[in-house]
């Protein structure tokens, strides 16, 4: 009785997710649809098409893909989210997700397959264009005067005052040509923040650490210090 026990409570836990996945991909017409299995705690179908270029900002200034790949991913019971796969000559690259940018290898095309390695637990971690957007958007909150303490993630490009967030949007545009809310300079932004700020209810950590009353320029100016200490401590 206790070995049926034991087993029935094994079998309604789910199992753990594993580091390195393959995923694979097959023609449907002009696109591959596919899978990499479990991810991010969900079983998403993906599909994606060859791409001129990625649209979401150069990741690094002296790597050059060799492949570009865009698509979508669609959760259990979520709305497709967008994807793009750059590799490049040796095989490796970046899969850019809402989840955050996970590193790629082992990566094969033929006809009639897609294939790529990909370690859904480390994410790709921040380069040299990350420190500059890093060290721009501290820049860029030079004053109250230019502090926009009522944040709504919008980030018009005629702003005059940016919050955490539009300052580093408007920086990523300037440095890589576009814009990822999940490149590695971001998240770390908002680790940090989440880290200062556990236990508090926010709902869109950098909006709400941004419009919190209780927040104070020289916090902010804080967040990115730490940030890029932390970025020079990972370089040793």
């Amino acid at each position: 009785m206790f070995a049926m026990l034991v087993l029935s409570t094994a079998l309604a836990v789910s199992p753990p997710e594993v580091s390195l996945r393959t995923c694979a991909f097959e023609p449907s017409g002009s696109r591959w649809t596919g899978s990499c299995g479990r991810l991010f705690h969900q079983q998403p179908r993906m599909t994606l098409a060859r791409a001129a270029a990625i649209t979401t900002g150069v990741w690094r200034d002296d790597v050059t893909p060799m492949e570009v790949w865009s698509g979508e991913m669609t959760g259990e019971g979520s709305h497709d989210a967008p994807l793009e796969l750059e590799i490049d000559a040796g095989g490796t690259g970046v899969f850019r997700t809402e989840y955050g940018w996970f590193p790629v290898s082992g990566y094969a095309a033929s006809a009639t397959m897609l294939s790529f390695r990909l370690d859904a637990s480390h994410e790709v971690p921040p380069d040299q264009l990350d420190r500059r957007i890093v060290q721009l958007a501290d820049a860029t909150l030079s004053s109250p005067a230019v502090w926009n303490r009522a944040d709504n993630r919008r980030c018009p490009a005629s702003a005059s005052a940016w919050s955490i967030y539009c300052a580093v949007e408007r920086v990523e545009i300037q440095v890589t040509g576009g814009f990822h809310h999940r490149r590695p300079a971001m998240e770390l932004v908002r680790r940090v923040i989440e880290e200062r700020t556990a236990g508090r209810h926010y709902h869109h950590r950098l909006m709400d650490y941004n419009n919190d009353p209780s927040t104070a320029l020289a916090d902010v100016h804080s967040v990115f210090a730490e940030a890029l200490a932390r970025m020079d401590r990972a370089s040793r």
